[in-house]
């Protein structure tokens, strides 16, 4: 039942945010106390039916959902019976179906995939995650010969992805599962760039649930074998560990960080990994601008996430994550006094959320008119946001706490 810890870690940490014990909970439920401690310690595998009613109760708005259906997609498609079949089969010396050529196929469709949620966001894309990865994985314990590293190494990459669509999603215990598998697989392959990309996104985690220490502590190690690492993906842990540095206030060791990774992206990649296809000038831009944001440094991180919008791929832009950097200058604008232009892009961020199911973005507008309403207590560009969000179906965060992604205060 290991599968199911990520479950029973998100459960316990959503039933401690709501300020009640197991006993409570289960009273709430009309539940057994009992199974609940399993589900939350990981032994036993909770029913649908219960699933639903956690997500109403303690108002998760169908985190708990999401986590339950990848996993049991998961089990579903990879069962022991297959798993049989290919030690089985891997018997023989002349297998064939284990070579280069799928390693260059599930390769190609990772690749695809990544791009496909660029279109239509994480939620639509985590079941196919979710069914890939663990075939994958499989693969990769039945490979052999010149085939193995090579496929070792594609299912650290399907962990890694299906480790930031969870993230994406808010599913933090199953995100921080994968990223950990991503981990072992690249140690294994001995795939030092996707060794420091996991760690770097595990970091990331730490940064969306507030817990800088851990941001900065993983940013740092993502850095160690900064010889051995592509530019790109030193520059994800350098500018991540800039961004935690403004968090802290060290305005001088942010500028020295993000001035770094600029200047590695700036170099140019010709081997630059398919997991950072995103990476450019504009992206640390932009980078540098939310890090000017956390430091409240509001018309410097006007200035830059300006920039780094116009110059960014129009095509990726479009995506859920990408218009995260537009509400980031909506925030910026705000914080400079400048409540309508902060307006529109506020607008034109929720726009792209109602329209990608799961997506996080409204919960972030949703607190930053909270305060712009605060400061503006008469204001019809603000108000004209409010009615905005009281009509969204996309508003699948407006339960949850302030404190449940401190990292995301806007104003105060």
């Amino acid at each position: 039942m290991e599968n199911w810890e990520a479950f029973g870690a998100e459960l316990r940490r959503l039933r401690l945010q709501a300020g009640l014990s197991v006993r409570e909970l289960a009273r709430r439920l009309n539940y057994d106390p009992g199974a609940l401690s399993g589900f939350e310690n990981g032994r036993r595998k909770p029913p649908a039916d219960i699933v639903r009613k956690l997500d109403r109760v303690l108002e998760s708005d169908g985190a708990l959902a999401a986590i339950y259906e990848s996993l049991v997609a998961a089990a579903t498609d990879v069962d022991q019976s297959n798993l049989l079949r290919l030690r089985e089969s891997a018997a023989s010396a002349e297998r064939r179906y284990i070579d280069r050529a799928l390693v260059k196929d599930l390769s190609e469709l990772l690749s695809e995939t990544r791009r496909l949620e660029d279109q239509v966001g994480s939620k639509l894309v985590l079941p196919l995650g979710v069914r890939q990865t663990p075939v994958a994985s499989a693969l990769a314990i039945e490979a052999r010969k010149s085939a193995r590293a090579d496929m070792v190494d594609v299912a650290a990459g399907w962990q890694q992805f299906t480790g930031w669509l969870h993230a994406n999603l808010g599913n933090h215990a199953a995100a921080v599962q994968h990223y950990r598998a991503a981990l072992e697989l690249a140690a294994e392959s001995g795939n030092r760039d996707m060794h420091s990309t996991a760690l770097s996104m595990r970091g990331h985690v730490a940064w969306m649930a507030g817990e800088i220490g851990p941001m900065l502590g993983l940013s740092r190690a993502a850095q160690r074998d900064r010889d051995a690492l592509t530019p790109a993906v030193l520059a994800l842990a350098v500018q991540q560990e800039g961004r935690g540095h403004a968090i802290e206030g060290d305005l001088d060791a942010m500028e020295a960080k993000l001035d770094k990774a600029a200047e590695l992206v700036a170099r140019g990649d010709p081997e630059q990994p398919d997991a950072q296809y995103f990476y450019s000038d504009s992206f640390i831009e932009m980078q540098r601008g939310l890090a000017y944001r956390l430091a409240r440094q509001w018309d410097k991180a006007v200035a830059s996430l300006n920039r780094g919008l116009a110059g960014f791929d129009p095509d990726i832009l479009t995506s859920e994550w990408a218009t995260w950097y537009v509400a980031e200058l909506a925030c910026a604008l705000a914080g400079s006094g400048e409540p309508e232009a902060a307006c529109r892009r506020a607008s034109d961020a929720l726009r792209v959320a109602g329209a990608t199911p799961g997506s996080r973005l409204t919960r972030f507008i949703r607190v930053l008119h909270r305060e712009m309403s605060a400061k503006w207590t008469t204001n019809d560009a603000v108000d004209a946001v409010g009615e905005e969000l009281r009509q969204s179906h996309s508003d699948c965060w407006s339960k949850r706490s302030d404190a449940d992604y401190p990292s995301w205060q806007c104003l105060s």
